[in-house]
């Protein structure tokens, strides 16, 4: 670890309008400095670089952080990765705090392994160009797919020869030790049995080698294409998972792609590492696939750290299609926006891209490129006549719409479906929000004493008030983080805004519910020093989503008149009391009426079951929680 006295260093001599100017043409604008984003196509600048502040915001694409966090996304690189770019840059010595034996010990095992799985993939590919069996089977298998020798080269394809143990006896003649070989999954042990001596086989036999890359271009794993028409031996078999490989935090090409991904803000999802070569030779290069898994959250958001846009490439089988929808709920639930392109009938990306042109094969996938609504449609469009069929290709679409997190898109999303599906909105609308409520009365709410929020039971009536959910708190503790990180230690009636709103919280026992939001107020309040240093701390945070969270934070535009507000209208400081009293009390009322809303559900519950003495109680409770709820809006109406 990078002890935090050399961070600082650094950030001290790298200044942010320097280093981003040897990326961007910067035009100096006042103190600050604009140009055209390096992160998406634009036209009119909207990249504004603050030496001042030492960061830098894109108003285009939202991109923004400090020097570090610049780096890191132009260069693909990690966060220490990033400081010891920044370091040998500037001739800074990077001094790594002392590993624990421990650690030393997992990271010499991974490294290890990574060594192992490079010696593999080298064999592997000497086997293909060099041995008579791999040219004949192997070679010929790709040249036949129409794969040159670069992009073979690049992708580093191999063949696995065949025989049980042909690949384990030369890396154990080569000096890899036998547990290291198990523990990639290359070689596979089978002890001592039953009079029979302990063998140590190959994983891979007689098999066309796809190695599967990390982020940072290292090989974690393997995939293994069989040639032979045995119905009885799988078509791919992937390497197992490890200490190195998880194949649900990982995708077949991302290295190759990534930068191609954050340029074009747009990423291509396929199914096969052959879809990804063959579109990858034709010149689409942001392109991944989901390594030998189905699609999972964790690769979600892997491609999300690159671009919030996903195109999904179908190839023309329908039941095929009709399994995998899955995938692109998942995609939107993430927020992500998802386009999708159906190949004509037997093309899938790899035949279809042998078959064409680069240009064709590009032309094809702008032309053909849908977006979900659409695509449901169209694929359940047979069923169209048979109104229950009707009925559910419906709830099928409106199901995918609730998903999405951002309300705005929800909205649009309802009219597509209302002009194409030939229903009302407002039916529409009416069984999202239906949707979602009961979406959020099964995740529930965490139960504390007091007045906090009380669990949600999976079943309940339709007809009784929902209790505020969890986004709603969210963004109750957000606008109290924002008035906390920006006027903190400013006085307010003779007591800090920091100290008010601790005081506010402990007086009734909460805690922030957002576990996210939690760690920065915990974090917050460990900390000395004015405002000023406070933001520095957390715009400067070694956890990237903190950091970005933050200065999203701080950079949030207000649409305020600036002339008005100099002429007539008082500063934001001066209405810090206000402003922070009603955050608070805005977020005890919600709070108090989800409290209120459980309550009365609880006592329909008691009613029905006759039990009088739960009655009472939860009478009492009520009652109480009512009066709670009416102070707090009486409180905030006199505001």
């Amino acid at each position: 670890m990078i002890d935090q006295a050399t961070i600082e260093r650094i950030l001290e001599v790298a200044p942010i309008e320097t280093v981003i100017g040897e990326y961007v043409n910067l035009k100096r604008r006042g103190a600050n400095y604009v140009a055209c984003c390096p992160f998406h196509n634009e036209k009119t600048p909207s990249f504004t670089v603050s030496p001042s502040k030492g960061i830098f915001k894109c108003f285009g694409c939202g991109k923004a952080g400090n020097v570090v966090r610049f780096i890191m996304e132009h260069e693909q690189l990690s966060y220490v990765e990033a400081l010891k770019f920044l370091g040998n840059k500037f001739n800074i010595p990077i001094h790594d705090r002392e590993e624990t034996p421990g650690e030393a010990e997992t990271r010499l095992r991974r490294d290890s392994m990574m060594v192992v799985n490079g010696y593999a993939q080298e064999f592997y590919s000497q086997y293909l160009w060099k041995e008579p069996t791999g040219r004949d089977v192997g070679l010929s298998y790709l040249q036949e797919r129409g794969l040159t020798e670069a992009v073979i080269h690049q992708f580093q394809l191999g063949f696995a020869p065949p025989g049980k143990n042909v690949f384990t006896r030369a890396a154990l003649e080569a000096g890899y030790k036998q547990d290291l070989l198990t523990a990639t999954g290359l070689s596979i042990h089978y002890p001592a049995q039953d009079n029979k001596p302990e063998v140590l086989h190959d994983r891979f036999q007689d098999r066309v080698m796809f190695p599967i890359h990390s982020l940072s271009g290292r090989i974690i794993g393997f995939g293994g294409r069989t040639l032979r028409n045995d119905k009885q031996t799988a078509k791919y078999l992937n390497s197992p998972e490890s200490e190195i490989y998880n194949k649900s935090r990982s995708m077949y090409g991302i290295y190759f792609a990534k930068q191609h991904i954050s340029k074009l803000q747009k990423c291509y999802l396929v199914e096969g590492y052959t879809d990804v070569i063959s579109l990858f030779q034709a010149g689409i290069r942001n392109v991944v696939a989901s390594s030998g898994t189905s699609l999972t959250v964790e690769q979600i958001r892997l491609i999300k750290r690159f671009t919030q846009q996903v195109t999904v490439l179908y190839d023309g089988d329908d039941a095929g299609i009709k399994a995998s929808l899955r995938g692109i709920d998942m995609l939107l639930e993430e927020g992500l926006q998802v386009k999708v392109v159906r190949f004509p009938e037997g093309e899938d990306p790899d035949s279809y891209a042998r078959s064409h042109n680069a240009r064709e094969t590009i032309d094809f996938l702008e032309t053909n490129e849908t977006d979900f609504i659409h695509f449901k449609i169209a694929l359940l469009a047979g069923e169209m006549k048979d109104p229950l069929k009707r009925s559910s290709l419906i709830r099928e679409v409106i199901a995918s719409i609730a998903v999405v997190p951002d309300a705005i898109t929800r909205t649009v999303y309802i009219e597509e479906c209302s002009r194409h599906l030939d229903i009302e909105e407002v039916i529409l609308t009416r069984e999202v929000t239906r949707i979602r409520k009961k979406r959020k009365e099964q995740e529930g709410y965490s139960a504390r004493p007091g007045i906090r929020p009380v669990q949600v039971p999976e079943e309940e009536s339709q007809a009784q008030p929902v209790a505020p959910g969890k986004d709603d708190l969210s963004r109750c503790e957000k606008d109290i983080l924002y008035y906390l990180i920006k006027f903190g230690q400013t006085s307010m009636d003779d007591v800090s805004v920091s100290d008010y709103i601790e005081n506010a919280l402990a007086e009734d026992e909460l805690e922030f519910q957002d576990p996210f939001y939690a760690r920065i107020y915990k974090e917050y309040k460990g900390l000395s020093g004015d405002d000023m240093s406070r933001r520095k701390h957390f715009i400067n945070h070694s956890d990237p989503d903190i950091s970005q969270h933050i200065l999203d934070l701080l950079n949030n535009p207000h649409p305020i008149n600036l002339k008005v507000l100099r002429d007539s209208l008082p500063l934001e400081e001066s209405l810090l009391k206000e402003h922070v009293t009603k955050s608070v009390l805005v977020y005890k009322l919600n709070i108090v009426s989800g409290t209120c809303s459980q309550l009365t559900r609880d006592l329909q519950q008691a009613q029905m079951l006759g039990e009088e003495e739960k009655i009472q109680k939860i009478m009492k409770d009520l009652m109480v929680m009512m009066d709670v709820r009416n102070s707090f809006a009486k409180e905030l109406n006199r505001l």
